[in-house]
């Protein structure tokens, strides 16, 4: 019996996208399982060119994500939770708009 993995392509990062932005979920969250699931859960192979950018450019921001004002003063690249909702919601908004 062959089984099918539960997210095809990039649903799962499109869900996690969309629980982030909808309150179902925080940023710390957000971030954490978007990288892990970038990195070890989807087969980029399914992603469409316009799904492997963005997605691409997404998880340059996540993986930069700190709580912590502190932080982000002494490292520039750290990112705040402000910065990850807006590069989210221009990711979503690329996704649902390509042109």
């Amino acid at each position: 019996m062959t089984t099918e993995p539960l997210w095809k392509g990039g649903e799962l990062l499109h869900k996690l996208v969309a629980d982030y932005l909808e309150g179902r979920i925080d940023a710390a969250l957000f971030c954490d399982n978007f990288e892990t699931a970038f990195n070890f859960e989807v087969d980029r192979s399914q992603l469409t060119p316009l799904e492997e950018d963005v997605f691409q450019g997404l998880f340059r921001q996540v993986v930069y994500y700190s709580p912590f004002a502190e932080e982000r003063a002494q490292i520039p690249t750290y990112r705040s939770e402000e910065q990850i909702r807006q590069a989210a919601s221009d990711a979503q908004t690329r996704l649902r708009d390509p042109a």
